[in-house]
């Protein structure tokens, strides 16, 4: 190299006000969450009967149950265990709603700031004295982005795993962008414990860091995480001779063969509700961020652009690579309807934050009013997207207060306290009634006899095998079960408008009493002699 010509710009490390950027970040993600989940009509209820599934576990829990449903009978009904091990420790009584949003606001706070921080040391690392960055807008926009996500504002009121996943997802892949294997890797299996579609993104991010980087190590996390999810499925084992729990088998529906119904999802309920997305300009500058970082210059940048960044990176699309192996993995794993609602995109939820943070990155090479224009239309959607997903969580709590609390409240007082009842919607009945009521979910979520049985005639056999007192079903399952048992209704619960799927309809809960079998069932199941 001749003597006058310059050699490669060092990085630059500043340390100005963009250091107190995932703070802001935090601070702003915990207040829209805390608005959220408890403006206007105060804490309100879950939007998923599935929170109160978790919060009965803890409850067993923490009274020296174990990980048990009904008190004795270990069920593998849930599929989040470290969410059940974390209420165990958190202060949910008097109020479990109230505790359980105020976490979940503090873990979108987590969220963000750490998104903010990804989003930082991505510009810091890329920044160079030829090539300055404007790293406090990076990390602003990413913590912004991710404190404003409607469908991450759902998850941390819902009383879900969806906000402990975030951030664990988010602490490991940051860890593994700063080489620190060993804590990506603890982190990994936290985060699996907590959702098992982690693994998804931390096998697509760890393949393509340890490609582009030539080595082993990035590896590290996402092994950590399947050995994470092996012993999880040994648990599940033990416990009920299944690898998967009950929740896998319940929701599965082996007969449809509809795996693509799962893309068609995605086209109708998850990318609609990304605001980046369906406002054109976070895509746009998601491919900006990919085109810099394989290209190793810059775009859309007339004013200077000779001069390289630093080198070719690759975090970005790991980051991506994660993100979208996780999408793809998730709806095809399973059989998913468009018409439901938060119920089936909350499994989406959980690797959200992604996109933000390379839409952040992005902003990086181009100029600013350029940016800006890109910009703008996702804000305005995310404005007019929280209020609207505020409504219709908002919707969906009247719905689990209509259909499950009131009904558990009504069995718990009209019932024999050792009654064994028989239900649909296994949350709010189990952690409401007394702790000597057997409750058992005709579905078999907490039940892997019945989640296992061949047929609805088998089912049946079962439901009259363990001497049902009671049901408490929808009006369709009920209808159902009127050939198998002689019912007497008690009383019934109606929700007007049931918002958890696109378009409203009434919903009927009965209180059923159980007068007797019929006799054909009798014999039909062999229980006649």
């Amino acid at each position: 190299m001749a003597e006058d010509e310059p050699g490669p710009s060092p990085p630059v490390r500043e340390r100005g006000l963009e250091r107190w950027a995932p703070l802001a970040s935090a601070l702003l993600a915990l207040g829209l969450a805390l608005a959220y989940a408890f403006a206007g009509s105060g804490p309100g209820e879950f939007c998923l009967d599935d929170a109160w599934i978790h919060l009965a576990y803890a409850k067993s829990l923490g009274l020296g149950d174990g990980l048990s449903y009904n008190p004795g009978d270990w069920e593998t009904g849930f599929s989040s265990p470290l969410w059940v091990l974390l209420l165990a420790a958190w202060p949910t009584e008097p109020d479990p709603v109230t505790s359980v949003k105020l976490l979940g606001a503090l873990l979108h706070a987590a969220t963000a700031g750490l998104a903010s921080a990804i989003a930082l040391d991505l510009a810091r690392q890329r920044a160079t004295v030829a090539v300055p960055l404007p790293a406090l807008s990076i990390a602003m926009l990413a913590g912004v982005l991710t404190a404003t996500a409607p469908v991450l504002l759902q998850g941390a009121s819902s009383g879900m795993e969806i906000g402990l996943t975030s951030c664990l997802l988010l602490a490991s892949l940051r860890m593994g962008l700063r080489e620190q294997w060993l804590l990506a890797a603890a982190l990994a299996v936290a985060a699996e414990l907590a959702r098992p579609e982690a693994v998804l993104v931390l096998a697509g991010f760890g393949l393509v860091l340890a490609l582009a980087r030539r080595k082993l190590a990035p590896l590290a996390a996402p092994l950590a995480a399947a050995a994470a999810l092996g012993a999880w499925v040994l648990y599940c084992l033990a416990v009920s001779g299944w690898p998967w729990p009950n929740t896998a088998y319940v929701k599965a529906d082996p007969g449809s063969g509809e795996r693509l119904a799962g893309l068609r999802y995605l086209s109708e309920q998850v990318f609609p509700e990304r605001p980046w997305l369906a406002g054109v300009g976070g895509l746009a500058l998601i491919v900006a961020a990919l085109w810099t970082e394989l290209s190793g210059r810059g775009v859309l940048e007339r004013r200077n652009p000779e001069p390289p960044v630093a080198e070719r990176r690759f975090e970005v699309l790991a980051l991506l690579a994660g993100w979208l192996l996780a999408l793809l993995g998730t709806a095809l794993s399973r059989p998913l309807d468009p018409d439901i609602l938060f119920y089936q995109a909350r499994y989406f939820a959980v690797f959200a934050a992604i996109p933000p943070i390379a839409i952040a990155v992005g902003v990086a090479r181009c100029r600013p009013l350029l940016s800006a224009v890109l910009i703008l239309p996702v804000a305005l959607l995310t404005g007019l997207q929280i209020p609207r997903a505020q409504a219709l969580q908002r919707a969906q709590e009247r719905g689990v207060a209509l259909l499950h609390r009131d009904p558990a409240h009504h069995v718990a007082r009209s019932l024999p306290a050792d009654a064994v009842v028989a239900v649909e919607g296994a949350g709010a009945l189990r952690y409401h009634t007394p702790r000597s009521m057997h409750i058992i979910d005709v579905v078999g979520l907490n039940d892997a006899a019945i989640a296992h049985a061949p047929d609805d005639q088998a089912r049946a056999c079962l439901l009259i095998e363990r001497g049902v007192d009671a049901l408490v079903l929808p009006e369709h399952i009920a209808a159902a079960l009127g050939s198998v048992f002689d019912l007497r209704p008690t009383a019934a619960f109606v929700d007007p408008d049931w918002a958890q799927i696109s378009e409203p309809r009434q919903l009927r809960v009965f209180v059923l009493e159980v007068v007797a079998v019929r006799p054909s069932w009798l014999s039909r199941c062999g229980l006649d002699s």
